[in-house]
């Protein structure tokens, strides 16, 4: 899946990586980490992807296979999120 994704698998698996916590104070922090670091075509690719996970994976279930097996994150969002597409969506707003 890195392949497909190459954006968002940097991205995901990158800034949330085992120890995102003890970078940043929030998840919302390690999103604006990285736009800060991030170039705009950077940011517009993980966009671009994110909304092809977005419109393509439809159950809960795939979405955690895709995240936390394919991908590699490591933010456990359920803790926080009602769905890891509200999550994603969250995401996308804010870049």
């Amino acid at each position: 899946m890195s392949a497909r994704f190459p954006a968002l698998f940097q991205f995901l698996a990158g800034y949330f990586h085992e120890d995102w916590s003890c970078d940043h104070e929030s998840e919302d922090d390690v999103v604006r980490s990285f736009v800060a670091e991030s170039s705009p075509e950077r940011i517009s690719q993980v966009k671009d992807e994110l909304q092809v996970v977005l419109r393509s994976i439809q159950s809960e279930e795939e979405l955690q296979v895709f995240l936390f097996e394919e991908i590699g994150c490591s933010y456990y969002y359920p803790y926080a999120w009602p769905s890891g597409k509200a999550w994603l969506e969250h995401i996308l707003s804010m870049l």
